[in-house]
């Protein structure tokens, strides 16, 4: 599993670990703009051949088909196989099954931009109610919906609900508010019931003959 930042990998480890979902391991890679030379990295590592699977997950910020292409193309010069649309599995010969998730899945509105964050925000909500309400009233007043990229009003949002609920430190970073204990995200939350069903059965997938997630499912009936 590789993410982005290290709040990505915060997010995947804490999520498998609520949900009892084993075998995997995660690692960042610095940005969407980070995947091709890591990749490239673990490559030239002696024990490459025992990576099996590999599953991206990156933001689709402003434009999904920007976002993904930015990830092909790193694809591509690394040499690495290239999924043709997210949720799907390609690969070759010498190569892991490889395959790329876009965030936020599903998207919790119509609108589908945004990134981590807003696959966060109906849990955050849901755990903390009044402060939710009272971050949502400040953000309409100093004029965050007005913001042209979504990803930077859903952050902003998430930062400042964190600092409205975390009294210890206002500026407590979101890589460290995802136990439990914090009450901070609630990883039970359905929001995220998508993208645990995608990690609990990534490896079966991902080494079927079967391509496509939403096709994968409904054949093995999950």
């Amino acid at each position: 599993m590789l993410g982005e930042g290290a709040r990505d990998t915060a997010f995947l480890e804490h999520l498998c670990l609520i949900r009892n979902i084993v075998g995997l391991a995660y690692a960042w890679v610095g940005g969407n703009k980070g995947f091709g030379s890591y990749l490239q990295g673990m490559y030239a590592q002696p024990r490459f051949g025992e990576c099996k699977s590999i599953l991206l997950m990156s933001d689709i910020d402003e434009s999904a088909d920007v976002s993904f292409a930015l990830i092909k193309e790193q694809l591509k010069d690394a040499g690495f196989p290239c999924p043709s649309r997210p949720l799907e599995i390609a690969h070759k010969q010498g190569y892991p099954f490889l395959g790329i998730l876009m965030l936020p899945y599903p998207a919790p509105t119509q609108d589908t931009r945004g990134c981590l964050e807003t696959l966060l925000i109906p849990a955050m909500d849901s755990a903390n109610p009044m402060q939710a309400a009272c971050v949502d009233q400040m953000l309409n007043c100093v004029g965050v919906a007005s913001w042209p990229k979504k990803s930077s009003q859903d952050k902003v949002k998430v930062r400042c609900l964190i600092s409205a609920v975390w009294s210890d430190d206002p500026m407590y970073g979101l890589q460290l508010c995802f136990p439990p204990e914090k009450n901070l995200i609630p990883l039970d939350h359905a929001a995220f019931n998508e993208v645990a069903l995608i990690l609990q059965h990534f490896q079966s997938w991902s080494s079927s003959n079967i391509k496509d997630w939403t096709d994968w499912k409904k054949s093995a009936g999950v």
